[in-house]
């Protein structure tokens, strides 16, 4: 995909087959997302090629393009349109149970309730949601649309730890039979992945699964070693902060 040292990638090859799953790792601004984001065509590739079933993306319309391919990205930018417009962008012909047996699987359901129209809420208007919140949206969309081929840019990565469980469940179910790439940075979230790819400075530099990279000498375990512990010293602050609490409580 280019090999200048400007370029996001640089011979980058990989394949996924039909119904498989991959997960793309690395650290932040490795390259990791450059790969789905080439296609789902928000940008083409300047040598090389990105293909569907042995189809260039580049020779597809984009209808038939969507059509194929789901994306919820980490940033998430919901159209001043309703709750139940945003959810339908794609499928335009769903009805309202499936609408909301959507937004129930994306564990967001309740909060649109909560709005004071419902579904029928506007973004920017009577519908002001979290960044968490517009990507269950997102994700809802795409569970509705039920296209083939997923791609999840850090899908959950706005979510709090318990949410982000409960999404992960969801997401479980959907991505079976499906071809799906998982580009993620909270590495718990992919423990039981046997597909993984490193991604750093552009290139894949580890392939394998997280049993393989987590205790041998690599960027994955460097990565892994690294959360484990900012995960421990939040937990051991939390822990300081309810005794620190509880002693205020006693004076």
């Amino acid at each position: 995909m280019g090999e200048p040292a400007n370029e996001a990638v640089a011979v980058v090859s990989f394949t996924v087959p039909e119904g498989g799953a991959v997960k793309l790792v690395g650290p932040s601004g490795a390259g990791k997302s450059t790969p789905a984001l080439l296609l789902a065509r928000f940008h083409d590739v300047d040598a090389g090629s990105i293909r569907i079933g042995g189809v260039d993306v580049r020779q597809m319309t984009e209808p038939v393009l969507r059509s194929n391919v789901g994306l919820v990205l980490q940033q998430v930018q919901l159209p001043s349109l309703s709750l139940k417009e945003n959810s339908v962008l794609g499928r335009f012909n769903a009805s309202m149970d499936d609408i909301i047996a959507a937004a129930k699987a994306a564990h967001i359901h309740e909060r649109i309730m909560a709005l004071p129209r419902g579904y029928d809420s506007v973004i920017g208007d009577d519908a002001l949601l979290s960044g968490g919140e517009a990507q269950r949206v997102s994700i809802a969309r795409v569970i509705l649309r039920n296209t083939p081929i997923l791609i999840m840019d850090e899908a959950t990565s706005a979510a709090d730890p318990e949410t982000e469980t409960e999404i992960q469940s969801a997401l479980s179910d959907l991505v079976v039979g499906r071809t799906v790439a998982i580009i993620a940075h909270r590495l718990q979230t992919i423990q039981h992945a046997d597909n993984i790819l490193v991604i750093d400075h552009g290139r894949i530099i580890q392939s394998g699964s997280h049993a393989q990279f987590a205790n041998a000498p690599g960027a994955y375990a460097d990565m892994w070693q690294a959360q484990q512990s900012d995960k421990g010293a939040q937990t051991g602050a939390a822990a300081n902060a309810l005794t620190a609490i509880s002693k205020e409580d006693r004076s």
